[in-house]
């Protein structure tokens, strides 16, 4: 009876503490947040998601606060929740107000993630864009974007877009084939190439490009978001920049 009434307590001791971790919100266990980071919040939700982007484009050059806004993912009743906090004394804070600080932190660390793509609207000189890409995919005196993506995109891709690049204006038809055609580009796992884009231009962000293309464990989000980034680096003055593309 006894050696059964310990296995009972075991048991519920197991029980109760597997509830408790269950319970217990990620981000809190892996940034061990506090009253002041919820006190804090802007500075605690910009930290995080700086730390768990892939690539800064996952939120722009106009910080991670804006763009959560801007696209949605932070609600205004939310907004307006965790500025309430930041008028708080961290003893003031309670702690259902600190688990939903916790388990909006959370909210967004799950939908940051992206994986790019091309829209209509972020393409924004299409018929530039389509003779610019043939006419310097037609050099053959150096290695540039244009011309490895002539040699790794689909023959007919090519065609239809050298057709596209003798349009003098598109309509509505000529721009979704061309987002057709840039979107198939995105797919390709030899997109970015190093000595094309150096010679595009040598800049911190194509070094980036080359590390994360090199790196290990590239998945087919990372693929995607180096493609994507790699697209607008070669075209930065055609296409919109990277956090207004579609997630």
């Amino acid at each position: 009876m006894k050696k059964l009434f310990l296995a009972f307590l075991l048991v519920v001791s197991f029980l109760s503490f597997g509830a408790i971790f269950k319970n217990s919100d990620p981000a809190e266990l892996r940034y061990a947040l506090t009253y002041e980071s919820a006190k804090n919040w802007d500075k605690t939700i910009d930290d995080i998601i700086r730390k768990e982007a892939y690539i800064e484009d996952w939120y722009g050059e106009d910080g991670v606060i804006i763009y959560l806004r801007r696209s949605g993912i932070m609600k205004e009743k939310e907004f307006q929740f965790l500025m309430s906090l930041s008028k708080k004394n961290e003893l003031e804070i309670t702690p259902a107000e600190f688990n939903d600080f916790v388990d909006l932190v959370d909210k967004y660390r799950k939908k940051m993630p992206r994986t790019f793509s091309l829209k209509a609207e972020n393409i924004k000189n299409p018929a530039g864009l389509a003779k610019m890409m043939v006419l310097e995919g037609s050099v053959a005196t150096f290695s540039n974007p244009s011309s490895h993506i002539k040699l790794i995109a689909d023959p007919g891709d090519w065609a239809e877009l050298t057709a596209l690049s003798k349009k003098r204006d598109f309509d509505k038809k000529d721009v979704k084939q061309l987002r057709k055609i840039l979107n198939n580009i995105l797919k390709k796992d030899t997109l970015f190439d190093r000595e094309a884009w150096f010679n595009k231009e040598m800049s911190a962000r194509v070094k980036q490009l080359d590390e994360l293309n090199s790196g290990l464990g590239v998945g087919k989000r990372e693929r995607n978001n180096i493609n994507a980034k790699a697209l607008y680096v070669a075209y930065p003055e055609f296409l919109s920049r990277l956090d207004h593309w579609g997630k």
